[in-house]
């Protein structure tokens, strides 16, 4: 029996990165928004905090086929994956090549689990264990996130609902630096000189 799925929805910029690993030409990013706030994404311990049950992540045919060659691993982290004849079927097409993920009925994305007391990603676990790239396995919109794409997809910049999750926060003062781990998803759609923290600028 598949978990009861949850009602809150992303936003359709936030789906827009599930269709295709290719970003977009000519990207440009918004610094000033992403520069006002400090993320890092430690896990959380209230599901309520965590961004893992606060929306209906889709994936791409090609995404969900990265995916199910790792659900054994995943389940090694998430055991209400397997099955007496294998694994669960956690995906559901909501539209011609868009699968829904499923989720626990408190909302939580059945990929999620309990790490030292903290909610966190079986797949960007995986990805970590395996020796793979980031977004090899973890759904782009997840791995997005934070960030989004505007609506006309060119502009990469801070999502709407960026701060209901607990690993975002507004700094408490100006800063052109951007956090580390908002670099790293911005490098993974542009071009980030080694050792910068934030525009224009590189790390001594």
């Amino acid at each position: 029996m598949k978990p009861a799925r949850k009602k809150t929805k992303p936003s359709a910029s936030f789906i827009r990165k599930t269709q295709s690993k290719k970003a977009p030409r000519g990207i440009r990013v918004d610094y000033p928004s992403i520069c006002s706030v400090d993320f890092e994404c430690s896990g959380q311990a209230e599901v309520s905090k965590s961004c893992c049950a606060k929306f209906d992540v889709t994936v791409s045919e090609t995404e969900l086929n990265r995916i199910i060659p790792v659900l054994p691993d995943a389940a090694q982290l998430c055991p209400h994956l397997k099955t007496d004849d294998g694994y669960a079927n956690v995906f559901e097409e909501s539209e011609k090549g868009v699968y829904s993920i499923d989720t626990h009925e408190n909302g939580l994305c059945v990929f999620a689990y309990v790490g030292q007391g903290l909610i966190r990603c079986s797949l960007h676990t995986v990805e970590k264990q395996l020796g793979l790239s980031p977004g090899s396995v973890k759904p782009e919109v997840c791995l997005l996130f934070p960030l989004t794409f505007s609506g006309a997809g060119n502009v990469l910049t801070l999502h709407d609902q960026a701060l209901t999750c607990e690993c975002c926060s507004i700094r408490k003062k100006a800063s052109n630096r951007v956090s580390p781990e908002l670099l790293e998803t911005i490098g993974h759609y542009c071009q980030v000189t080694p050792g910068q923290t934030e525009l224009g600028t590189s790390q001594k």
